[in-house]
């Protein structure tokens, strides 16, 4: 009997060091590996580096470390998380799974369907389907002739909803696909699972996301740079193709006097969703920065520079 299992714990250890030995000289190719995760993203072209949305593993960390004498601001927003990208944690929150209503928030995920279909020089007309979509007045003439890089322009800058509907309407030209279809297919594809577009300006209230999978649409779109460019600019001129007219956008981000190391941002509001943001700050001595992102404000741009102000002190990062 001894002998027995003797000889068993003897097999269980050769298998042991066998199974270590296949793994660690598995001949497979990293890049084949991620081919396999990349099939299982399907159905809509997307760039390679952002088929497979695959989130680096980082060590555990401590930081940053709250100081519980700094006393939480007053907010009367409905819902809003901070999130600090270099310990790749929430640090803040309030409600972050709260679904409402996000307004141009939702030109975040039109601009990356497309990107991925469009080309930077493909012609796009305003048609009378883009034309003055939201009654507040038009942005660009009946039948004028832009980029499609122009118009991301106007979008993501001054939230242009005529550029919108008009990349949406060309693209389905293009391609046969419902636009919405695309989008709400792109971000249940990254993990938005609380969230739901029927629109590509944000016009409609039905529209819905939260916080929390929002920030998961901030962190995609860091694989578009163009987004995030356009996004930190403060004004913007395009010329029609004809090179006939130049139009000026200021960026609706209200925020560039107060916060000198704003990277970028994309605003949003109607009357139901009322003020939306999303921003990113640097933080040049702690080596990291600040995704903030606010639903439902009466203030929007006051409310997220509380945040901003508030984490800066709350927090201690080395």
């Amino acid at each position: 009997m001894r002998l027995k299992i003797h000889l068993l714990t003897i097999l269980v250890s050769v298998l042991t060091v066998l199974s270590f030995y296949l793994v660690i000289t598995d001949p497979t190719p990293r890049s084949e590996l991620q081919g396999h995760l990349v099939q299982f993203v399907q159905g809509v072209p997307v760039r390679a580096e952002t088929a497979a949305f695959i989130l680096p593993i980082s060590e555990p960390t401590f930081f940053p470390i709250r100081d519980t004498a700094v006393p939480v601001p007053e907010l009367t927003v409905k819902s809003f998380l901070v999130y600090d990208t270099k310990n790749e944690k929430v640090i803040f929150s309030k409600e972050p799974g709260r679904v409402l209503p996000v307004a141009s928030l939702t030109k975040l995920l039109t601009a990356i369907i497309g990107i991925d279909f469009l080309e930077p020089q493909e012609v796009i007309t305003i048609s009378n389907d883009s034309y003055n979509v939201d009654g507040e007045g038009a942005d660009f003439r009946l039948q004028e002739q832009f980029y499609f890089k122009d118009l991301l322009g106007a979008m993501l800058v001054k939230s242009s909803n005529d550029a919108a509907l008009a990349i949406a309407k060309t693209l389905e030209q293009k391609t046969g696909e419902n636009f919405v279809g695309l989008m709400n297919r792109r971000a249940r594809q990254i993990g938005m699972t609380e969230s739901r577009f029927i629109d590509p300006a944000g016009l409609g209230d039905d529209g819905f996301s939260t916080a929390r999978d929002l920030l998961r649409l901030a962190r995609y779109s860091k694989n578009y740079p163009e987004v995030w460019h356009l996004l930190g600019l403060r004004s913007l001129d395009i010329n029609a193709v004809d090179g006939k007219l130049t139009h000026h956008f200021e960026s609706t981000n209200k925020l560039w006097a107060s916060m000198p190391n704003l990277k970028g941002g994309k605003t949003g509001y109607t009357d139901g969703a009322l003020g939306c943001m999303i921003l990113e700050e640097d933080l040049p001595e702690q080596d990291s920065s600040l995704i903030i992102i606010v639903l439902g404000s009466a203030d929007r741009f006051g409310e997220v520079k509380k945040l901003s102000d508030w984490s800066k002190l709350a927090f201690r990062w080395r």
